[in-house]
């Protein structure tokens, strides 16, 4: 029966052993019972031929000399590793002693084989024919293969034969345990001599036997493994078809660099840090312009004058002019830009203005021609018949191509058009009616016709790059007949020259400098850095295939093929011009690759990298080609009432939400520490100091307004360098944003809900800013302190003081101001932003997969974890790298002093960058796991909280808090609150897991389960939780969800309104749900509020100002209240209650659904109903165990389950730990007759009643703090119905109740299937005689059996109760 009192003592408290002992001492025992496992196997071996107990007294022997066992045994990490070592060493040492017999067996009989397949290749002296030695080859490579595969599984014999010394079999337990399999384990220990060594040896071949299964399977995953990590490269042309398969389906969509060789990929980051530094560069100078014409025309008098708004417009657009005006090349004409200034009649244009203008525009027109060199430089010209414009960039001129900036093109039409953003002016619609209408050539009603179908064109376009052409219909002047015109916009595009002047004004052309140099820059960047970076791949591969490498791109499909050997391994070529046209940088440029062939892989990687969009995206932006009505319908609700809604809710709970921002902060700081920037303040504190404060100035963390020159040159190269504005989140924000045509800001023009937003947008863009600037200020530290790093171990490295190295490494300054880069330092640059990229999360490292799955309206920010799980792996694989000797070593190589092989001598580590490396890992570990463990081990002295406390405080929290790092906190009157500190840990997604495992092996040994259950439900919860950010529901999704699919219940069990909720109510709670997923987080600023003032909150709970504070910061300590909670408890116990009578009357295996049911039917559905309720009604036992061990009193504990309605002989039932098993109603007994009536066919039930009765007189013995066993037939069960009448079946089914009845919640659900249901009986062959069996399951009865009982001495003295019932009832 269960105690009452479970809590530990103040001296068993103070007595518990810390994790690191247990392991120590896991690994200790471990060690020792091996060799025991190979004398007890001796011992138990004399047994069998002996009738001797010899293997009981070894067992004690071990136990004595075995000091860790119980320091192991304390805790669950201990048990681990003591089972660990167990297996592992001796399986380790059969599986290679095994493998290399077998070699050795294999190799000889391989020879001669070989041999022979040689010998056939033709006669000494005369040359072979290549046919014949074909196919000897091949044989040869089959008969390598399969000696490979007969010594694996000679090896994994050996291995599985090693696994048989283990010891603790029973307690490890099998597979078989948990599936009811032929290899579940015998724990009878009442058996002795003969029949215990029989046991035994029986269970060592079971254990054993289940590795030849596991075996393969664990190897398959690590050579999968070792193969994605040591073969990346080369897996898509292995000659192994799963080796491929891993590169296609796991390493491709989940690599950073997807299907694109290593070298393409380096190339596509540095295309990708330039032409974001080219964006960068243009909004600067955008926003110097900006700062000028807002000093000239300031928004206060464009409100009082309307003038100034013309005379403003006036200025931009001769301005405009201005910076278009003659060779790019040269510089800007001043004089042309003071006439402009003296026209207008200001006098706050001040000498200072005037100069930030004319430097803005040179910029501009500098950042504009260098565009044009690298695009003129990197292509073979342009492809004939491209447009016009884009033949004029290489030219002098920009005007088509930069100067294609319209108000028709930057607002776009919304909601199928309902809502139409941009309409000409009338002035420019009736311009246009008179110019078309041709001096009477068109009838106005003609020209309005031909001007609205532009117009429709125009208005359904995404913003152009090169101007584009429209199509119109008329009736021809010749025939009469309709017929399509072309009429564009450029300059060689159809129409003429005032019809396409009146198109421009139509279309609300932006003569502004600052449109036109932003687009400008853009668009040419795209197009220039595109050029060059597939001239620098060509180069790249010309420079591989002269080193005699495979290479990546070929000059024909025929040497594609043989290259690679594709029609073999069914590799698909394609041409590169099918590639380039469809990349919208590339289509109009004569490109060196364009005529080159390369696989579909490498193709569709170029096209990704360079967006081009795939069949989801595509759908989901509805660009999709030959999309019909009804589908774009689809992809309008799913774009808008799914995605846009769920970009919004993450837009609001991370840009909008400070207490996000602060976080934020956080993380990004905890991705320093984890690469041992701290370690390295306390050796260097200065630069730790200064590589912070350089931090905050280049990102711009502490400034409002626009960076300094200096800084913003910094933050350029960081830009190209790829490692600032890379903020995971943000990054998935944007993207999310943009496929939902709500543009790359946030709060973009292209937004529906942009004129409601449009208050608020500067803010936005504020918040937006700064959220990245917190993620950059730590990225830029840890680029200073890596550079620094790689500086000093490179003057190890040439015998140089650091000054000196430092000296080569000048840069000089340049006639304008800005230093002249220094190829040597640029190199060392980009090793240390390398560095940088690897190891602190960076959004364009994120697999195409997971950013395709952003597409999908589950998870939030799933880019996030999966950058956590690949730079906390590169950590790791830097800091061992910088720790490795240089040369071949024998044991390890990354220790202080190595044994060099080459030198036959210990010497000591030779790497010049090891204390960076042990710096590295020092802080990758002390991140991981030092910092939660001191924390929470901390806060359990400090508050004096037991384990015990622990362990019921999670019985109370929140699900996704269930195997979170919680800090344990005592207020001042006692009672416990909890800090989630995995909720402000970003790398708490690598140590989750782990402890999840921790937490079910220990759950499962307090229910009684082997260590192998506990371990396997560990492995599936911790996947789980890996994946659950990438499968859970988003923040709009769940909302939506809670409403509409749970039925106005939350994912928690909190119900939002009921049926009898008035419509309007309902109406208001659901508008009101949805709102706050939609909302910033707002809630704690009103907890704040509350608490500062003292007013008591909606549950009347005065707030306390300290932990609301610290909530900000994610660390507010909340309070534990199991009453409160136990009211969930109570609605998931009556659930659970409900389900697991249906186990015995619904569902699939239901015995009401109808249909012939036999009587092992009753009885096995009566056991799972049973088991099920057995583990509900556990459950909830625990739960009465834990609120008192939180300091609940019982009568409050049972008077909150009066409350709820429940009797309170239940309740007591619960809280003493008393099994009450099911027995079905009179009601159910009743349908049962119906239904065999209707089946003309006797009762089922009435049959089954009497061993019903049995089992559920044993369940009443069970004890809800120990485990429900499994039940097995024990052999084939009497499928057929039985014919016995219900009356003469009830008192046994009476009887099997009160059996279950006696079942204590402390207890194992000990009952068994085979005992109640009759075996088949076989008459096609008479009974043979008695065999001698191997193992002895029930010893023969020779005592005499007491009258009264049926029972023998023994069995009354050794039997519990449930066991006597059934026992007797044998007899």
């Amino acid at each position: 029966m269960a105690e009452d009192n479970r809590s530990l003592n103040d001296a068993e408290a103070n007595n518990e052993t810390s994790w690191y002992k247990a392991f120590g001492a896991g690994l200790a025992s471990g060690i020792i019972k091996i060799p025991e496992g190979v004398i007890s196997l001796g011992a138990e071996l004399i047994d069998l031929g002996a009738d001797s107990d010899t293997a009981s007294s070894v067992e004690e022997f071990f136990d004595k000399i075995n000091i860790f066992e119980d320091t192991a045994e304390e805790r669950t990490i201990g048990k681990l590793t003591e089972a660990i070592t167990q297996i592992a060493v001796p399986g380790g040492i059969g599986f290679k002693v095994a493998n290399a017999a077998a070699r050795k067996m294999t190799n000889k009989a391989l020879r001669a084989k070989r041999k022979g397949s040689y010998a056939q290749f033709g006669s000494k002296g005369k040359t072979p024919d290549p046919t014949e030695l074909r196919k000897g080859l091949n044989k040869v490579n089959d008969l390598n293969k399969r000696s490979k595969y007969k010594r694996f599984a000679l090896a994994v014999s050996g291995g599985a034969a090693g696994e048989g010394l283990v010891v603790d079999t029973d307690e490890i337990g099998t597979f078989g345990d948990m599936f009811e399999g032929p290899t579940s384990l015998n724990r009878d220990e009442s058996l002795s001599g003969r029949e215990d060594a029989t046991r035994k040896l029986m269970n060592r071949f079971k254990f054993g036997t289940e590795s030849l299964l596991v075996t393969p399977f664990a190897f398959g995953v690590g050579n999968a493994a070792k193969s994605l990590a040591k073969r990346g490269k080369d897996l898509a042309y292995s000659s192994s078809q799963f080796e491929r398969f891993l590169d296609k389906y796991i390493r491709a969509p989940f690599s950073p660099r997807g299907d694109l060789p290593d070298e393409v990929f380096k190339s596509e980051m540095l295309k990708q840090g330039l032409k974001t530094r080219d964006s960068y560069r243009a909004k600067q100078i955008v926003a110097n312009i900006t700062k000028v014409v807002d000093g000239i025309f300031p928004v206060s008098q464009e409100i009082a004058d309307k003038s100034i708004k013309s005379q403003k417009l006036k200025f931009v657009k001769e301005v405009n002019e201005v910076l278009l005006d003659g060779d790019l090349a040269e510089g800007l004409d001043p004089k042309k830009l003071k006439n402009i200034i003296d026209k207008l009649d200001v006098k706050n244009i001040s000498k200072e203005q005037q100069e930030l203008l004319a430097d803005a525009l040179n910029a501009g027109r500098g950042e504009l021609n260098s565009l044009i060199d690298i695009l003129q430089k990197s292509s073979g010209g342009v492809a004939e018949g491209a447009q016009g414009e884009l033949k004029e960039l290489f030219k002098k001129r920009l005007e088509g191509y930069v100067g294609n900036t319209f108000q028709i093109f930057e607002t776009k039409s919304n909601l199928f058009n309902l809502f139409r953003k941009y309409a000409p002016t009338e002035e420019s619609y009736k311009n246009a009616v008179k110019v078309f209408s041709g001096g009477g050539m068109r009838t106005e009603q003609e020209a309005r016709e031909i001007i609205d179908q532009v117009l429709d064109q125009a208005q359904k376009m995404k913003k152009p790059k090169p101007l584009p052409d429209f199509k119109y219909t008329e009736k021809s002047a010749e025939t009469g007949k309709l017929k399509t015109f072309d009429i564009g916009l450029g300059g060689e595009s159809a129409g003429t020259a005032s019809e396409k002047k009146a198109l421009r004004e139509l279309f609300g052309e932006i003569k502004d400098p600052r449109f036109t140099l932003f687009n400008g820059m853009t668009n040419l960047s795209g197009l220039a850095r595109t050029s060059a970076y597939l001239a620098e791949v060509q180069a790249k591969n010309a420079d591989v295939q002269a080193r005699g490498g495979r290479g990546f791109f070929w000059n024909s499909s025929e040497e594609a093929t043989e290259k690679l050997n594709a029609r073999d391994l069914g590799i698909e070529i394609v041409p590169m011009r099918e590639v380039l046209g469809e990349i919208d940088a590339t289509k109009n440029l004569i490109n060196p690759l364009a005529d080159t062939y390369t696989t579909r892989e490498i193709a569709e990687g170029i096209k990704a990298a360079n967006d081009v969009m795939g069949a989801l995206q595509g759908f989901v932006r509805g660009d999709k080609k030959n999309m019909g009505g009804a589908e774009k319908a689809v992809s309008w609700f799913y774009r808008n009432l799914l995605l846009f809604p769920k970009g919004v809710s993450q837009m609001a709970k991370t840009i909008f939400s400070i207490p996000t921002h602060i976080r934020n902060f956080f993380s990004a700081g905890a991705f320093s520490a984890a690469n041992g920037l701290l370690f390295e303040g306390l050796t260097n504190p200065k630069l730790l100091k200064d590589a912070f404060q350089q931090g905050i100035d280049v990102s711009g963390l502490l400034k409002a307004g626009a960076n300094s020159p200096l800084a913003q040159r910094e933050y350029q190269d960081m830009l190209e360098l790829g490692i600032t504005n890379s903020q995971v989140q943000l990054g998935d924000l944007i993207s999310l944003l943009k496929d939902t045509n709500a543009g790359s800001s946030m709060l973009g023009i292209d937004n529906i809900l942009g004129r409601m937003f449009k208050k608020f947008k500067k803010g936005g863009e504020f918040l937006q800013g700064k959220y990245m600037a917190e993620d950059d200020t730590f990225k830029i530290t840890n680029y200073v302190v890596e550079l620094d790093r790689i500086i000093k171990a490179n003057a190890k490295r040439t015998n140089m003081t650091v000054d000196q190295f430092r000296k080569t490494l000048k840069q000089e300054i340049g006639p304008d101001g800005a230093p002249i880069r220094n190829e040597n330092l640029w190199a060392l640059k980009r090793e240390a932003a390398d560095i940088v990229k690897n190891t602190v999360p960076n959004y364009a490292f994120v697999g195409e997969a997971v950013k395709t799955a952003r597409l999908l309206p589950i998870g939030n920010f799933m880019s996030f974890p999966s950058e956590i799980i690949r730079t906390t792996t590169n950590i790791a694989e830097q800091g061992l790298k910088e720790m490795r000797h240089s040369r071949p070593t024998r044991g390890s190589n990354v220790s202080p002093v190595v044994f060099d092989v080459e030198l036959g001598a210990f010497v000591k580590n030779d790497n010049v960058s090891y204390a960076t490396g042990f710096k590295r890992l020092m802080g990758m570990s002390t991140t991981l796991v030092g910092v939660p463990i001191a924390v929470t081990e901390g806060a359990k002295a400090l508050y004096d909280v037991a384990d015990e406390e622990i362990d019921a405080m999670r019985r109370f929290v929140p699900d996704w808090s269930k195997n979170s790092t919680l800090v344990p906190i005592r207020d001042d009157d006692g009672d416990l609150r909890y800090i989630d500190f995995s909720h402000s840990n970003a790398y708490d997604l690598m140590a989750r897991p782990f402890r999840t495992l921790m937490n079910n092996i220990q759950e499962g040994e307090e229910d009684g389960d082997t260590l192998l259950e506990g371990f396997v439900g560990g492995v599936g919860e911790a996947s789980g939780e890996i994946m659950n950010p990438f499968i859970s529901e988003s923040i709009w999704t769940e909302a939506m969800a809670d409403l509409f699919v749970r039925g106005g219940r939350t994912a928690e069990g909190r119900q939002l309104y009921t049926d009898q909720t008035s419509s309007g109510d309902k109406m208001a709670i659901q508008f009101m749900h949805l709102g706050n997923a939609l909302a910033p987080s707002y809630k704690q600023f009103l907890r704040l509020g509350t608490a500062a003032f003292g007013t008591p909150d909606k549950r009347g709970e005065v707030l306390d100002i300290g932990p609301e504070l610290a909530g900000f910061m994610g660390l507010r300590a909340i309070k534990i209240d199991p009453l409160n909670a136990m009211g969930f408890k109570i609605a998931g116990y009556q659930g659970g209650i409900r389900n697991a009578r249906r186990e015995f009357t619904g569902g699939v295996f239901g015995l009401l659904k109808g249909g012939p049911v036999s009587e092992a039917d009753v009885i096995e559905r009566y056991i799972a109903s049973n088991k099920a309720r057995f583990e509900v009604q556990k459950d909830m036992y625990k739960n009465i165990q834990a609120a008192e061990t939180l300091g609940e009193t019982p009568f409050d504990v049972r008077k909150t389950f009066e409350e709820r309605q429940i009797s309170s002989k239940n309740f007591n039932n619960l809280s003493q730990g008393k099994f009450e098993p099911y027995f079905p109603s009179k009601d159910i007994l009743k349908k049962f007759r119906e239904i065999a009536a209707g089946l003309d066919e006797e009762d089922p039930f009435a049959a089954a009643s009497g061993d019903v009765r049995d089992l559920q007189q044993g369940f009443r013995q069970l004890d809800l703090g120990e485990r429900f066993q499994g039940f097995a037939t024990g052999g084939k069960v009497n499928s057929q119905p039985v014919e016995n009448g219900i009356d003469s079946s009830i008192p046994a089914l009476i009887d099997l109740r009160n059996q279950m009845a006696q079942l204590d919640l402390d207890d194992e659900f000990g009952v068994d299937v085979s005992d109640y249901i009759a075996e088949e009986q076989e008459i096609i062959t008479p009974p043979l005689p008695p065999q001698p069996q191997p193992v002895v399951q029930k010893p023969q009865i020779t005592q005499q059996n007491n009258p009264q009982t049926n029972l023998t001495r023994n069995q009354e003295a050794l039997l519990s109760p449930m066991e006597k019932v059934i026992a007797s009832r044998k007899i």
